[in-house]
């Protein structure tokens, strides 16, 4: 890395993806690289100011190789171009991703190409970066954790030897800019991505039954953007805290003693803040794969597959937790 090193990262993705690229961003702002990102519209207030030099919504569609977005992104790679990085990391898989960094033409472009998982997209890829990673089509045999891989992009950037953090005190201040005052109660994230995952209604519902037998209140978090879809699972259900805004979600797990939540977003907010959390997972062969992959971070957890009995071994996991933070 040289004095006049900067990057710009691509991550055209969700919330818990466009988390794992914290303990990179750590070690870049630690490395005083300056660094800008290129996320999608729902993770525009995912990162706090000083998180990162600046902050940019792709003005493009993803999934969209049309002549129109194409010349989208072009036009956006003009406006990027007094910046002048160095480095063009594209942590993304989507096309687009690929061809903002060669529009951007820095030299040094580097993102990942699957081999002979996709062989005409890697030829591709190839065509348009300047070094490429390995990483697997599927889910990868070896289990590295997303942030293990996303950290590769950036290792020509820091010094040698240099590893993803670990320390939840140093990477939740990418995601929160204040102190928060843990309130010593469990927290349920109530979304669509229970059934999504398989999870049936009735069983969340009766891990909710259990659990506020068993340790009083429960903190019930809820996007307000999915109202409708999570109906059913909602119903006759009082004190929910419907959440509008990235920040106060955030904050709101991060008052959390536990949280309680599926394979989505609010594991890996956990994961970054250091809460400690019940994760739930789909049931089924990839199981082992996906939880290795996509396991809180930096936090204490528990993970379980989300099969039959699950409600049961989450309040033994819960309660296991909850002693471990008291003693």
């Amino acid at each position: 890395m040289t004095d006049s090193s900067s990057a710009l990262i691509v991550r055209l993705d969700a919330l818990g993806d466009t988390l794992a690229l914290a303990p990179l961003l750590l070690a870049l702002r630690d490395a005083a690289v300056p660094t800008d990102i290129v996320v999608a519209p729902a993770a525009r207030e995912l990162f706090v100011r000083d998180a990162l030099r600046r902050t940019y919504v792709a003005p493009f569609a993803q999934r969209d190789d049309s002549a129109a977005n194409q010349s989208a992104i072009r036009n956006f790679a003009e406006q990027l171009r007094p910046n002048r990085y160095s480095h063009i990391l594209v942590a993304t898989e989507d096309s687009a991703g690929y061809r903002l960094a060669a529009a951007l033409a820095a030299p040094h472009r580097i993102g990942f190409q699957n081999g002979w998982g996709k062989p005409l997209k890697s030829l591709w890829v190839r065509s348009l970066l300047t070094e490429t990673q390995y990483r697997s089509a599927g889910l990868d045999a070896r289990a590295p954790h997303e942030c293990e891989v996303l950290f590769s992009l950036g290792a020509s950037l820091l010094a040698p030897g240099v590893r993803p953090s670990r320390d939840s005190a140093a990477l939740r201040s990418l995601i929160l800019d204040r102190q928060v005052a843990i309130r010593h109660r469990v927290a349920l994230q109530l979304t669509s991505k229970w059934e999504r995952l398989g999870i049936a209604v009735a069983d969340v519902r009766a891990f909710l039954d259990r659990a506020s037998e068993r340790v009083g209140d429960i903190t019930l978090l809820a996007p307000a953007s999915e109202r409708a879809s999570i109906a059913e699972l909602t119903a006759g259900l009082s004190g929910i805290e419907w959440f509008e805004d990235l920040r106060s979600w955030i904050a709101a797990i991060a008052a959390a003693e536990v949280l309680v939540a599926p394979d989505s977003g609010a594991i890996h907010v956990a994961g970054i803040l250091g809460t400690p959390c019940v994760a739930l997972y789909e049931s089924g062969p990839d199981y082992a794969l996906q939880r290795a992959r996509w396991c809180p971070w930096a936090a204490p957890s528990a993970t379980l597959e989300g099969n039959a009995g699950w409600p049961q071994r989450a309040l033994d996991s819960l309660a296991s937790l909850q002693e471990s933070i008291r003693t």
